[in-house]
């Protein structure tokens, strides 16, 4: 099926975008990716599911991927940008109806923008490795490294805390985390056939999460959603690895207080459940939306 690119106006910038499939028949599913500063080009698998006869919308949100913004524009990394960006595409495509999956940071998005924000047409949520909470995500990673060499923990720890710390321990302390946690390339069942990806724009990801995966510290680090669950007032999917940085107590937490949600533990996956449960991952998705 052919992609239809488009480069919607905002903000004096573009968000570059494509489809697959007619957005007029059945109900699109938008795919809000990673990071924050990430790319969309990274879950190329999920277009498989347009030959299911579902319309999907992807998009790089501001300042990322191919939707490209010059430096000295850091005042846009914020909620507010990228939540009134999905409602500019939303209304771009003219959409009365939607769906919406969101990976890791793309879920809190999606949580941010629905627990707080009027969000007419959403018909269906799709929560894929996510957080409800940074403080939570926080204090689950700090149980998950105790178990590390003392002084890796040390330099991880006083990376967090801002103070001098041993760069080539830091190193291993966070692959150490990356191999358990986010997985490796040899655990995915689906190679993207694209093979170069845009970088994540580290001024984004720096400034709104952190120096790194393991602790919230930017300005999203009061993230919280939790008490607001309770609002989300359509179907939920929940998907996670059994070995995800999105941890099963995370998980479990959205799963209890959103009142019409399940939540599938993906039994040999990491935070990229999409390329090492692939088939699995497409069947909980399909089933869901159909």
């Amino acid at each position: 099926m052919k992609k239809r690119v488009f480069h919607i106006p905002y903000l004096g910038f573009h968000t570059r975008a494509y489809t697959l499939g007619d957005l007029s028949k059945g109900t699109p599913l938008i795919i809000l990716h990673g990071g924050p500063g990430g790319c969309v080009e990274r879950y190329e698998v999920f277009e498989q599911l347009s030959e299911q006869g579902i319309p999907l919308i992807f998009y790089d949100q501001l300042g990322a991927g191919y939707s490209r913004v010059p430096k000295g524009n850091e005042h846009l990394w914020t909620f507010e940008t990228y939540i009134k960006e999905l409602e500019n595409v939303i209304a771009y495509f003219g959409l009365k109806k939607f769906s919406i999956l969101g990976h890791s940071w793309g879920g809190m998005l999606a949580l941010e923008w629905v627990t707080k924000h009027s969000h007419d047409g959403l018909e269906k949520l799709i929560l894929f490795s996510t957080l409800p909470s940074t403080k939570i995500w926080n204090e689950e990673h700090l149980k998950m490294i105790q178990s590390y060499p003392k002084k890796e923990l040390d330099a991880i720890l006083f990376e967090k805390d801002n103070k001098p710390y041993d760069k080539a321990l830091f190193k291993k302390g966070m692959k150490h985390f990356y191999d358990e946690h986010v997985g490796k390339k040899n655990q995915r069942k689906y190679t993207p056939k694209t093979k170069h990806f845009p970088k994540t724009n580290k001024e984004i990801y720096e400034k709104m999460w952190g120096k790194s995966e393991l602790f919230g510290t930017g300005t999203l680090s009061n993230y919280d959603v939790t008490d607001f669950l309770k609002n989300i007032d359509v179907p939920t999917l929940i998907l996670s690895g059994k070995y995800d940085e999105s941890t099963p107590e995370m998980n479990r937490v959205m799963k209890e207080k959103i009142p019409q949600a399940n939540w599938v533990l993906l039994e040999n996956s990491h935070h990229g459940g999409y390329n090492e449960e692939p088939d699995v991952v497409l069947d909980e998705i399909s089933k869901f939306i159909r």
